[in-house]
């Protein structure tokens, strides 16, 4: 006996059904123009833009960098660059690698209600498809603006409870690149739909990588950019993929969290918004984890303003929010991956040295035994107070007491990088040049610098890493 399809609902019946949260993101999308986007917008695009390369760049002078750039030499492909390879690759290689190695050195922006890492989800799959399209730089600014916006909301609405356990940077952003690789495609409000639909099916990445310090959370983010340009060119085809991905009984939302806010994923949501989520994105100065900026911010007050000698210090105490307890409350960090999410090693370094760069988390500095004892005596606390208020705001109290009996007290809630209190495009630059430092793209940072301030002029989105 021959099996029979089972046809589904009348067709109908389907057009009746109330809309899902990714049929109105991808309204949104399939509707938005570049001349949607206010100038300042654009303006900030190429703001991160520029962030993210120098944090990829880093990446590709670290030993995950070059494991990864081994792993795309040996890969095919004609279209995209990957940062730090000659010749080209096909859009789904270039961005996985460029969104991985965007994240390894901790240097990449963040959003805060979202708890996620947007430029190395939203950036690199775009850049992957304009390159493979030889699309204009306006276009690929805004691909980039899109796929913030969505990976954002879809974070700010997973809730608190998700990233616990999840990384938000892989789950969420992956919806985030398929809105910027969907969009430079051109896809259809259905295949959009589609796209997003199997962007949730592929979202993963499991905090446990933080129990020893493996390279997995660089997989997260190139995970989620290669997932959405993979997802995006399968739709182009008519793959299907479900509509309820975020809000049905078995989709992201159910699957992983308890306090879900499906409404914020659509909240303002429409074409000719004044004001995206790009807006309000933190640059990191540190290359540590966002989590252990704001003490960092106070311990380097504490440093310049107090002159500390660091013999004298006898406690330190750092109250904060839960998710800098769980994340970063590591009094012996044994290696430098392990450092960069210790806000015990971080502050100390701080305070120690006045400083927290690159060159601070090397295995030689970590052993330091003026940091070490510094580190010794550092208490981490939730504070209830400072809890209520994130994930708006990261606050956070440090009190540093001597052996003098003096006590010295610093609050933020605004560390620096936050949209109040945002790093001037002097200070962006000046961190793009230090993290060019040692590699082999040093004698290129000014050429860099002006092909971004340019990029929304070039009517080829190629020419912005061509060689000289």
């Amino acid at each position: 006996m021959s099996a029979t399809l089972d046809p589904g609902p009348p067709t109908g019946s389907i057009q009746a059904l109330e809309p899902s949260l990714t049929e109105h993101i991808a309204d949104f999308l399939t509707e938005t123009r570049p001349s949607d986007l206010p100038v300042e917008t654009i303006e900030e695009a190429k703001y991160f833009l520029l962030d993210w390369l120098s944090s990829a760049i880093a990446g590709t002078a670290t030993r995950a960098g070059a494991i990864l750039l081994a792993h795309a030499a040996e890969e095919s492909g004609r279209h995209s660059t990957v940062i730090g390879l000659s010749g080209k690759k096909s859009p789904r290689t270039a961005a996985f690698t460029n969104g991985a190695l965007g994240h390894i050195t901790e240097t990449d922006d963040v959003h805060r209600a979202a708890v996620l890492h947007p430029a190395v989800v939203a950036i690199p799959p775009a850049l992957a498809v304009a390159e493979r399209l030889a699309a204009r730089g306006i276009d690929l600014l805004t691909a980039v603006v899109l796929g913030y916006e969505v990976a954002i909301r879809v974070g700010e609405a997973v809730g608190t409870s998700h990233y616990r356990y999840w990384h938000n940077t892989s789950t969420c952003g992956t919806f985030g690149a398929t809105a910027a690789a969907g969009w430079l495609l051109g896809l259809s409000r259905q295949q959009m739909v589609w796209a997003l639909g199997n962007a949730g099916s592929l979202s993963s990445g499991l905090w446990e990588f933080n129990e020893d310090g493996s390279m997995a959370k660089h997989l997260h983010a190139g995970h989620a950019a290669s997932s959405g340009v993979l997802v995006a060119e399968l739709a182009a085809r008519d793959f299907t993929g479900t509509r309820r991905i975020l809000e049905g009984r078995r989709g992201l939302f159910a699957a992983t969290s308890a306090d879900a806010r499906p409404d914020l994923v659509t909240a303002g949501l429409h074409r000719g918004m004044q004001r995206y989520k790009i807006s309000e994105c933190v640059i990191k100065p540190y290359p540590s984890c966002r989590h252990t900026h704001a003490p960092v911010d106070l311990a380097l007050d504490l440093h310049r303003s107090e002159d500390l000698n660091p013999a004298e210090i006898s406690s330190i105490e750092v109250d904060s929010y839960q998710a800098t307890v769980d994340l970063t409350d590591n009094p012996n960090p044994s290696h430098e991956y392990a450092a960069k999410f210790s806000v015990q090693y971080c502050v100390a370094a701080a305070l120690a040295l006045g400083r927290l760069s690159l060159q601070d988390f090397g295995h030689g500095r970590l052993w330091d035994p003026t940091i070490r004892r510094l580190m010794s005596l550092t208490r981490v606390r939730v504070d209830p107070a400072i809890q209520a208020r994130y994930p708006a705001e990261w606050c956070c109290r440090l009190t540093v007491t001597t052996s003098t009996g003096k006590s010295y007290q610093r609050f933020t809630s605004a560390p620096r990088g936050d949209p109040e209190n945002r790093l001037s495009l002097e200070d962006l630059q000046e961190k793009f040049r230090s993290l060019l430092k040692g590699t082999r793209f040093e004698g290129r940072s000014e050429e860099l610098i002006q092909r971004v301030a340019h990029l929304d002029s070039l009517e080829d989105a190629r020419l912005l890493l061509s060689e000289p």
